[in-house]
């Protein structure tokens, strides 16, 4: 490990460091008490962002289970180099809050399309004006969502300039607090990403004494759902996509590689090259976001995490050129695995000749076999393959899932470790209908 690589090892082991965290908790309780002010949570409000408006139907609720103050914010569209892929995102996200809102009991119609950029800014317009935007906030993202247009034009609207000029200087504000995306909750240093972050806030509110009596959690983390053992589902197949550069990927590869087992379905690893080294740039603070959010998933789901030695470069070149060999003795997933496990939680540098083979045996895989593929170069045409059909299904980050039948068929897509239940679901819906189909 190199000079760098152990700067760099040393500081992310402080980034994700809970007795770090503890201390910095502390010491914002510490402020908070000194100066005398409440527990203010903030929330990034995005217009035409479909998770800000799933989370905004959960605004009062937290409110009147909880002592604290929720302030919103309006704010514009993320930078480009935090959205590489706007345009695929925004298609996924719609599609995705449409069936993860049934789940969490929130609205977002299936028939909800992306009003025009007209309808956006009138909507801002009647929610910046308004005197109790916590409440307003999801009416009018109901109208916008159900392009409600006279609904909207009915409403009290500030003016074109006041709320661009909002919208702006909450974004510098959520800027300098440290972030890039919308649907976010903020509280005290730390961030929480819609409804799928929100039972952590509420974990920390709730060990602050914040809760009101008799009030209940009002966010829970989603469930697997049971296997239906009596429905053969042989005839599907799981494809997953993965970065040995993603702590998400390493962090759902072990329930990955447990499906084929649970639901009696065919999984398939399809490796891709990480982001960077394909050229989409990822901010500093996505980065910084992404390993502190993946340490606290990873404490959750008990899969050690944050001793690290980023893998970007040699590592990765070095640990792919194996690939074919784990693939080739049908042990891809467990050698990925441990290649993930070795750089994310034990902070291995994967570029040396003897983490390799220590993630190859431990793959219980022969080194001297594997070593014979070390450093070629005939994966990178598989990897592409792979990253093609991931852009062709509408998907571009990692972890992706994509379910087919025996003819190829896509089922049903997504993206996120956050949606392995959302996959098992998909996957309870075959299994118990009359024929081969799901549900729409």
């Amino acid at each position: 490990m190199n000079f760098k690589q152990t700067i760099t090892s040393i500081i992310s082991n402080l980034i994700t460091s809970l007795t770090l965290q503890d201390i910095k908790r502390r010491y914002f309780e510490l402020q908070r008490n000194f100066l005398g002010q409440d527990h203010n949570i903030h929330f990034f409000f995005q217009m035409d962002d479909p998770y800000s408006y799933l989370a905004s139907q959960s605004l009062e609720k937290l409110i009147h289970s909880y002592n604290i103050n929720v302030h919103l914010y309006p704010v514009g569209e993320p930078d480009d180099n935090a959205v590489p892929e706007r345009n695929a995102l925004i298609d996924f996200s719609i599609k995705d809050a449409a069936k993860i809102a049934y789940y969490h009991h929130l609205d977002f119609g299936n028939d909800y399309k992306l009003p025009s950029i007209s309808k956006r800014l009138i909507a801002l317009r009647a929610l910046c004006i308004s005197k109790d935007p916590i409440v307003d906030a999801q009416h009018i993202a109901r109208k916008f969502w159900s392009n409600d247009k006279d609904a909207l034009l009915a409403m009290p609207l500030a003016s074109e300039e006041s709320t661009l000029e909002r919208l702006e200087k909450n974004s510098q504000y959520r800027k300098k607090l440290g972030h890039y995306l919308s649907g976010m909750f903020y509280y005290d240093g730390e961030w929480y990403w819609g409804i799928d972050r929100l039972p952590y806030l509420e974990e920390r509110l709730e060990k602050l004494n914040l809760r009101k009596n008799q009030a209940s959690p009002i966010s829970g983390f989603k469930k697997n759902a049971k296997p239906n053992l009596k429905k053969d589902l042989s005839h599907l197949t799981a494809e997953c996509f993965i970065s040995i550069r993603s702590p998400y990927s390493y962090l759902a590869l072990p329930e990955i590689l447990g499906l084929s087992k649970i639901y009696g379905i065919n999984t398939i690893i399809r490796p891709v090259m990480p982001m960077v080294m394909r050229g989409l740039a990822v901010p500093r603070d996505k980065a910084l976001y992404i390993v502190k959010d993946a340490k606290r998933e990873s404490h959750r789901i008990n899969v050690p995490f944050g001793k690290i030695n980023d893998p970007l470069g040699q590592a990765v070149l070095r640990g792919y050129s194996l690939y074919p060999f784990s693939k080739a003795k049908k042990k891809d997933g467990e050698y990925l695995l441990e290649f993930c496990r070795l750089a994310w939680s034990q902070g291995k540098d994967m570029s040396l000749e003897e983490n390799l083979k220590t993630a190859i045996e431990n793959a219980s895989l022969d080194w001297y076999e594997a070593k014979q593929y070390l450093d070629n170069d005939d994966w990178k045409e598989a990897l592409e393959v792979n990253r093609q059909q991931l852009i062709k299904s509408g998907l571009w980050g990692v972890p992706s899932f994509r379910l087919i039948d025996n003819d190829n068929k896509e089922l049903f897509s997504t993206w996120g470790r956050d949606r392995i239940w959302l996959l098992t679901h998909e996957l309870q819906h075959y299994s118990n209908s009359k024929d081969q189909g799901g549900y729409q």
